[in-house]
């Protein structure tokens, strides 16, 4: 009786054995889907925080940094992507959606880069401009309160791009107002000379043209937020789903080496009863 129940239990042991061995070569593979959420998500969060650098500061360099993680996200999705059994994560993670975001925050940047460069030849060509604005300026009798007037412009101008996303104050003109009593300010001070009329109609040309760029470019941020937070709730979903299985397995493990640790228990208990009941027996039998 003994030897039976010892050898169900070694063979109850030996199957539980291989099903723990199964659970815990399963563990390496979902580390790393547990990592590879965790490090697009790191990458889109980057992202994100590059895109407001540009937005609040108007840091040129922040965009171009946020356009070439790009290249990190599909470094990341591509190997992924070849480490994962079609049969067993397919339907974990979809890999054609999120494909879809990269390469649609991709054409976001790449025209959104287009408008910024757009903006610089603008900014050039204002610059430019404004020399030959203060050529004339310079040829009338007091030019200062012409220079202050230009000095204005440019400056409502600027202010109008840093802070044109932020709530103007109700009780102030807006910077385009301001512009355009600098304008009118100048062309005072000019004495309706009509090479400053003309060189300001340009101005006012490149100025506007320089706002239709500004425009798109914030008329593109929602759509890039859009597929960022695509990105990142795909990359959550990775790094849950790799911490869900874990726990899976986890929780599995602990649960076998438990029904392993009471079986044995048992049958050793029931081996320690039946001996001793034989050794009772045996000495009654001799008492006898």
């Amino acid at each position: 009786m003994d030897r039976v129940a010892f050898s169900i239990c070694t063979v109850l042991s030996l199957l539980i054995g291989v099903f723990l061995l199964f659970n815990v070569k399963a563990i390496p593979k979902y580390i790393y889907m547990n990592e590879a959420g965790k490090e697009i998500l790191n990458t889109v969060i980057e992202m994100q925080m590059e895109e407001k650098d540009y937005l609040i500061y108007n840091n040129e360099d922040a965009f171009y940094n946020a356009r070439d993680k790009i290249d990190s996200l599909r470094k990341l999705f591509s190997l992924y992507e070849k480490s994962i059994s079609a049969e067993n994560e397919a339907g974990v993670f979809d890999f054609a959606a999120w494909d879809e975001a990269i390469n649609l925050y991709e054409r976001l940047s790449d025209q959104f880069i287009l408008y910024h460069k757009a903006i610089e030849k603008h900014v050039i060509e204002l610059r430019t401009l404004e020399k030959n604005i203060l050529a004339v300026i310079y040829s009338k009798m007091n030019p200062e309160r012409g220079i202050i007037a230009l000095q204005e412009i440019r400056i409502h101008e600027k202010g109008y791009f840093l802070y044109r996303n932020y709530p103007e104050p109700p009780s102030e003109p807006s910077f385009l107002d301001k512009r355009k009593q600098a304008v009118s300010n100048l062309l005072i001070c000019a004495q309706h000379d009509k090479r400053i009329d003309e060189l300001m109609k340009k101005d006012d040309k490149l100025f506007k043209a320089v706002l239709s760029y500004y425009k798109s470019q914030d008329d593109i941020f929602p759509a890039l937020k859009k597929e960022s937070i695509k990105i990142r709730n795909a990359a959550g979903k990775l790094f849950e789903e790799g911490n869900r299985r874990l726990n899976i397995i986890y929780h599995r493990c602990v649960f076998l080496s438990i029904i392993l640790l009471i079986m044995w228990l048992i049958v050793a208990i029931a081996i320690v009863f039946t001996r001793f009941r034989s050794q009772v027996l045996y000495q009654k039998k001799r008492a006898e």
